[in-house]
């Protein structure tokens, strides 16, 4: 008999912060507890309310637990895995070269997880869908000026003497960064968030002392030229880091010099001069400033060229390497061999489609098959009424491995049950932090669920792929992992990984820009040989994603995370319900109060919530709060339904935040 015991893993979800976990086992090795791991040196034991609460979704009632096959009357009716995969293999087998769609997101972020099922759509020679839909834009403005993300070098947050929080909400978002600026405010170091409404983290920062810039919606590339001029003309600009490690310094002076003066950013973002100036004396002046960007002024039209001013901001004041976008190129790329690259026939077209657009792509191409894990595109893609429709067609077969009930798990034709993250081994690594970590299954899984490794190699072999890889277990899977990784590990890293032990691998000695000049480009020549701007530009957010009065924007929630935790009646209940945060003012004109049915329309869709007057708003801007379910919603749809399937303006990425919207009270 066995006592209590504690399993070292890691959150697994789509989140910076990638917390240490304790998952708790009972004397007979059942499930218990998600508890923080005190030892991780990024969450230091502590949880967001979200993970803390992992349990009631590893224990849910609603949980998927046995594969299930929609019957002849169009009801999924519980199945076995042998039946369930006889379905599969039935379509599957007819299907040519790019007739397979594989549709996979950030629902889980191990990597083995993630990429696994891969190895099998390369097999078959099935399409993919791009990363588009979260931060593909924030991406390529960054990576078109600044190069590889790798963060700033490891200590750069404990010595910084100001700190600049550029479109991210940390409190709903990075839970322990956040808590760090409040140690910052305490120390007397300025801290500055930067947003279009006054956030949670505003709210906290300006109560510790901190300051804010509250900005027009869509107006931050204005703010980040003007402030590249100011720095040119007040002599802060580092003149021996432009000549030293960029190209294109004297480009980006000869676009501002002359256009942007106070009295134009003051015009273009609606903010206080005096702030500006307050702002401009706290981080120009600033010796080590730690800058964290985030992707929220990236969800828009112009959000690419958003990015590439910010960052060049950065630049120019010589601190370009004190930037944390993200930790992404800091790990490297996936090891060779973990989606099988190498099993895709030599004569199939690699049909990749835009992700943000899928409902307009499945028009366009017929996939008779779509495999979906990982992801709940009926809910979070754009364009989700269309979406659903593409994917409810009679002429499709859908399969979804999914742990909890989703929209896109209600339209499928085969749904095959997947383990919670305690239930299976993975290596997990953070775009927020620098630790690794291998976490190994804690527990049984419930039910009838298996991994996705486990569901994918049955199936694979099933339809009789040729390779050995489907033999491999998700342990030597992982062990394999992290032995290919020697490369960019320390010496004795990867046997600590393999260990248990968490590491941080070392920083890159010299940083390889992995731009075309291996230097920071403030002059894209890309870009102006295809007749737009060289260098980052001011483009006004035209609001052409809906011609309604008003712009919406879908926030992060504090108490629900993914399509995992909405399914959850208890995180449900914690978010308080679904609702549209409206400014007083505004309501008022719409003769409008707390409790009143609203409208939300444009030429997408309509839909209605609850309104609920919020004085942070600006007026001329509603927020929802995460993706509320479709239940929750008298229409039966969800939010993205008002949101438009067309790409920002770099990277094919998303523009939702552009969303706008008329607002009609319901009597």
């Amino acid at each position: 008999m066995r006592g209590m015991a504690l399993h070292p893993s890691v959150c697994p979800l789509d989140c910076p912060d990638a917390c240490g976990v304790l998952v708790e086992t009972d004397a007979q090795g059942a499930f218990e507890r998600v508890r923080g791991n005190p030892d991780h040196p990024w969450s230091r034991g502590s949880l967001c309310s979200k993970t803390a609460a992992y349990g009631d979704i590893v224990t849910a009632e609603n949980r998927i637990l046995f594969p299930q096959i929609r019957n002849a009357a169009g009801v999924l009716e519980r199945a076995t895995w042998d039946e369930a995969i006889a379905r599969i293999v039935e379509r599957v087998e007819p299907c040519g070269y790019n007739d397979i769609l594989a549709l996979s997101y950030a629902g889980n972020m191990g990597q083995i997880a993630r990429k696994f099922p891969n190895r099998m759509m390369n097999a078959l020679g099935a399409a993919f869908a791009d990363g588009g839909i979260c931060d593909a834009t924030a991406e390529a403005g960054f990576e078109s000026v600044l190069g590889a993300a790798y963060g700033p070098r490891p200590g750069a947050l404990d010595e910084a003497d100001a700190v600049v929080v550029w479109g991210c909400d940390p409190r709903r978002t990075m839970p322990h960064f956040f808590s760090r600026l409040k140690d910052f405010c305490k120390r007397g170091v300025p801290v500055w968030v930067i947003d279009i409404y006054r956030t949670d983290t505003i709210d906290a920062v300006e109560r510790w002392g901190g300051k804010s810039l509250i900005l027009k919606p869509g107006s931050d590339a204005a703010l980040a030229l003007g402030l590249c001029d100011r720095a040119f003309e007040d002599g802060d600009a580092d003149s021996d880091f432009l000549r030293d490690e960029c190209e294109g310094a004297m480009q980006l002076r000869i676009r501002t010099a002359g256009n942007w003066g106070m009295l134009r950013i003051v015009k273009e973002t609606g903010l206080d001069a005096a702030l500006v100036h307050a702002f401009i004396a706290d981080v120009h002046e600033a010796k080590k400033p730690y800058l964290k960007f985030g992707i929220g002024f990236a969800r828009r039209r112009n959000g690419g060229m958003s990015m590439r001013a910010v960052c060049s901001w950065a630049a120019v004041l010589g601190h370009a390497d004190r930037v944390h976008f993200q930790t992404g190129a800091y790990f490297g790329e996936h090891p060779r061999g973990l989606e099988g690259s190498d099993l895709r026939p030599l004569d199939a077209e690699n049909l990749v489609i835009r992700h943000v657009s899928l409902g307009t792509e499945l028009e366009k191409h017929a996939f008779p098959v779509i495999f979906v894990w990982g992801h709940n595109p009926a809910a979070t893609v754009p364009d989700s009424q269309r979406v659903r429709e593409q994917l409810a067609r009679k002429d499709r077969f859908l399969v979804v491995h999914e742990l909890m009930p989703t929209e896109t798990v209600a339209l499928a034709d085969v749904v095959l049950p997947a383990t919670a993250f305690p239930e299976h081994s993975d290596v997990l690594r953070s775009y927020g932090h620098r630790v690794l970590q291998v976490a190994r299954k804690a527990v049984e899984p419930r039910g009838e669920a298996r991994s996705n490794v486990d569901a994918f190699s049955a199936i694979a072999k099933a339809l009789g792929l040729p390779s050995e890889t489907w033999e491999e277990t998700e342990d030597e899977l992982v062990d394999d992992y992290v032995r290919r990784s020697r490369e960019r590990l320390g010496d004795g890293d990867a046997e600590r990984l393999l260990a248990g032990e968490m590491v941080v691998p070392a920083y890159p000695e010299t940083l390889r820009r992995k731009t075309s000049h291996e230097k920071i480009e403030l002059y894209d020549a890309r870009e102006a040989d295809a007749g737009r701007s060289g260098v980052a530009d001011y483009v006004p957010d035209d609001g052409a994603h809906g011609l309604g009065q008003f712009q919406l924007i879908s926030a992060p929630s504090i108490a629900t995370h993914n399509s995992t935790y909405t399914s959850s009646e208890r995180h449900r209940a914690r978010a308080a319900g679904a609702r549209v945060f409206v400014n007083p003012d505004d309501a008022s004109e719409l003769q409008l109060k707390s409790g009143d049915a609203l409208c939300l329309s444009n030429e997408q869709g309509a839909l209605t919530l609850p309104t609920e007057l919020d004085a942070r708003m600006p007026r001329g801007l509603v927020r929802i709060d995460g993706f509320p379910l479709e239940s929750e919603i008298p229409e039966g749809i969800g939010i993205n339904v008002l949101v438009p399937g067309d790409p920002s303006d770099l990277g094919d990425g998303s523009s939702l935040y552009s969303t706008r919207v008329d607002l009609t009270r319901v009597d």
